[in-house]
């Protein structure tokens, strides 16, 4: 069993481990931006973040253990990040999880009208990308 709480400063390292392991975002890891699924002996099994800008949040470093996926882990983490915004939410991320965003109302939006403030995180993760999509929920 797990449950979804507030990430804690001492959760950083298994955090960063976790973002790393899929390629995601580390840049400026705080714990006040994250919250964690916690097994019963608390290891991290997943961790999704809210990170303010000044007109817009984004979900940003999801990951989720390998040995635990498809438990609805993601999907508690991501309902949990939405409960704490309810403005406008991009995300960015690769063709196989945009179904999966769908389910929370994020549809896909043209590069085009991405805000500014995403553009050096798309800047960075583009090239090694083998595809990658801006979504919107708001």
């Amino acid at each position: 069993m797990w449950e979804i709480e507030a990430a804690k400063a001492a959760d950083l390292p298994e955090i960063d481990e976790l973002i790393a392991a899929v390629k995601g975002d580390r840049a400026d890891l705080g714990a006040v931006q994250f919250v964690v699924a916690k097994s019963e002996d608390a290891r991290i099994l997943g961790c999704g973040r809210l990170r303010p800008y000044p007109d817009f949040c984004e979900i940003a470093s999801m990951a989720v253990a390998e040995d635990v996926r498809a438990n609805g882990i993601g999907r508690a983490i991501v309902s949990r990040l939405l409960e704490q915004y309810s403005g406008t939410i991009y995300l960015i991320c690769e063709d196989e999880v945009v179904e999966f965003f769908r389910r929370f109302e994020f549809e896909l939006t043209p590069e085009a009208e991405m805000p500014s403030g995403l553009r050096p995180k798309w800047d960075i993760f583009r090239p090694a990308a083998s595809s990658m999509n801006l979504m919107r929920r708001g």
